[in-house]
């Protein structure tokens, strides 16, 4: 293992640096992202259902770029495929025939189990869940603001 992962810059940034250590000026950026429904989600109306649910929230927190797009689509897909399972378990039941009239377990319950695992992975790395939103602060400044440059950390030469 490589240890904890390393917080991206524009995060650091939000929460001021709380660390100090310097910031990465070469950290890629990314063009924001297009608000349209991917087509990578039409015909899975809970998965459009989802995206749009979810866009205007990140949006509001932070500009979504083409890197954060992709991990988007990727949840509002497993998030649609975990109640598309959960509404099959609630049909058939936790437990089903197997074909030679044994009861067993039914197996959508792994896939909404899998899936939910996914979603909670994607939420956290969008920033969505309650722990991951703590470690981020938003701000909005004032462009007149009188005392916006003494919002960068103060570094002593010595």
């Amino acid at each position: 293992m490589r240890g904890t992962k390393p917080t991206p810059t524009a995060k650091k940034k939000l929460m001021g640096n709380p660390g100090g250590r310097p910031l990465n000026p070469a950290e890629p950026e990314f063009p924001p992202t297009e608000i349209a429904v991917p087509s990578e989600l039409m015909g899975d109306e809970r998965a459009v259902t989802e995206w749009r649910r979810l866009l205007p929230m990140m949006q509001a927190a932070r500009a979504i770029t083409d890197a954060e797009r992709t991990s988007l689509i990727a949840l509002c897909q497993q998030w649609s495929r975990y109640l598309n399972a959960t509404l099959s378990v609630e049909q058939a039941g936790m437990v089903i025939r197997s074909p030679s009239g044994y009861p067993m377990p039914n197996p959508y319950i792994g896939i909404a189990n899998k899936s939910l695992g996914h979603c909670l992975k994607l939420w956290a790395e969008l920033g969505l869940t309650p722990s991951s939103r703590t470690r981020v602060q938003t701000t909005s400044r004032d462009a007149t603001d009188p005392f916006a440059e003494f919002d960068e950390p103060f570094h002593a030469t010595h």
